[in-house]
């Protein structure tokens, strides 16, 4: 261990997850240059050739980190955990989200007493979280209301010495299942756990965009598919100068092609 490192877990039938981490991933190396990235992946060869540490995700670990494949979601909480395992400060990234200028500061964020998560968006809605209300469940010693605050996980800066508190959420993401009727269980586990006993959870204020609405996520998909169909005549080092001048967020014409959809 000793460092630090960025990481992203993609998996799933939809390649865009496996090849949004690699674009972001090549962004993140033009970037800042030298960054130790790890991929938790169940298509490792993707990262065949890059400088990326590619994590194998068998299916038999993804049944096991979901609950049996009742819970998705628990492969992200689990995964966190494992990249965390490798290093001494994690910044993790979902495979939507990709920097537009330098991130390496956010490290100087992360320590044993505070994180990064992406931001926060108060409290849960109250018809998918009452319901734990008087159930009596735990993350670690505190007994949850369903009132605690909301972190999104789309970015998660943590250091290793949490890795107990992130088990805690792991574990309570379990008693939720069938229970809290959303999908949003491991990111507010996440929360509660990075926040207790004086720790403390800010956001990142990164320069860092997202595709993650329906509409930029279709736009995203066609650009990055382009780029790579063109990426297999590039070095590596071509490609991590071609994705950081590519892009892929919407301009306003590309919004006006879209107008018919009405996903923004």
């Amino acid at each position: 261990m000793g460092e630090d490192r960025f990481g992203y877990i993609a998996f799933g039938k939809d390649e865009l997850y496996a090849r949004g981490a690699l674009f972001s991933a090549l962004r993140l190396l033009h970037y800042t240059p030298g960054a130790k990235i790890s991929v938790l992946t169940d298509r490792p060869s993707v990262f065949d050739g890059y400088p990326i540490e590619a994590i194998e995700l068998t299916a038999k670990e993804m049944t096991e980190m979901s609950f049996g494949d009742r819970y998705l979601f628990g492969i992200k909480a689990a995964g966190i955990i494992k990249l965390l395992r490798r290093c001494d400060r994690l910044f993790f990234m979902d495979t939507d989200i990709y920097p537009v200028g330098n991130v390496s500061r956010c490290f100087g964020k992360i320590s044993a007493s505070h994180s990064i998560m992406r931001k926060c968006e108060g409290t849960p809605k109250a018809a998918a979280y009452q319901a734990i209300a008087d159930k009596g469940f735990l993350l670690g010693d505190q007994r949850l209301s369903g009132r605690e605050p909301m972190w999104n996980s789309g970015v998660v800066g943590v250091h290793n010495s949490n890795l107990p508190a992130l088990a805690d959420a792991y574990q309570a993401i379990e008693q939720m299942i069938g229970v809290v009727r959303a999908h949003t269980s491991e990111q507010f586990c996440i929360g509660v756990a990075l926040s207790q006993h004086g720790r403390s959870i800010s956001g990142h204020w990164l320069p860092l965009r997202n595709y993650n609405t329906r509409g930029r996520k279709l736009f995203a998909r066609q650009r990055i598919e382009a780029f790579f169909e063109r990426a297999n005549r590039l070095t590596v080092s071509q490609q991590i100068e071609s994705a950081a001048k590519y892009r892929v967020w919407r301009a306003p014409l590309d919004l006006l092609m879209q107008r018919d959809i009405w996903h923004f």
